[in-house]
């Protein structure tokens, strides 16, 4: 063999080697190309799925908060039914122990019994301190049925 055909040999063995790393090199690179691409398109369709559940959390949160005012409003209602309830006993408290005064003017609160001409009318001054004695003695509402407002 002649060096010439030597060296002919020996490039094209190079050339060939070469072109087979390039192609190698080449299918390299195309492969981490799909895998990055893949890896995009599941990035995106996970960062689609979170999307999804963050619209659905606020449709939640939205849901939640209406259900919390529609709460408030229905506490808010009931105080005001509890106070007009407990304005109503108070009064028929005062009505009763009124009539109980009336028919048992001996027996009422242990007062002793007072001889008064069918003229005599009890002062304005009597009068408010049973008032005040009936509220003093009527159960008072709880002051959780005070509305917060």
């Amino acid at each position: 063999m002649t060096p010439s055909y030597m060296r002919a040999l020996l490039a094209l063995g190079l050339s060939l080697a070469l072109a087979g790393a390039v192609s190698g090199c080449a299918s390299q690179k195309e492969k981490q190309a799909d895998e990055a691409e893949m890896a995009a398109a599941h990035a995106q369709e996970s960062a689609a799925k979170a999307e999804a559940a963050a619209a659905k959390a606020l449709e939640a949160s939205a849901a939640a908060a209406q259900a919390a005012d529609r709460a408030a409003q229905a506490v808010r209602e009931a105080t005001k039914e509890m106070d007009r309830v407990s304005e109503r006993l108070e009064q028929m408290q005062k009505e009763r122990e009124q009539e109980e005064a009336e028919e048992h003017p001996r027996h009422h609160r242990g007062a002793a019994p007072k001889k008064t001409s069918s003229s005599e009318k009890p002062s304005a001054e009597k009068a408010s301190a049973k008032t005040a004695e009936a509220k003093a003695s009527a159960p008072s509402p709880s002051p959780a049925a005070s509305p917060a407002n």
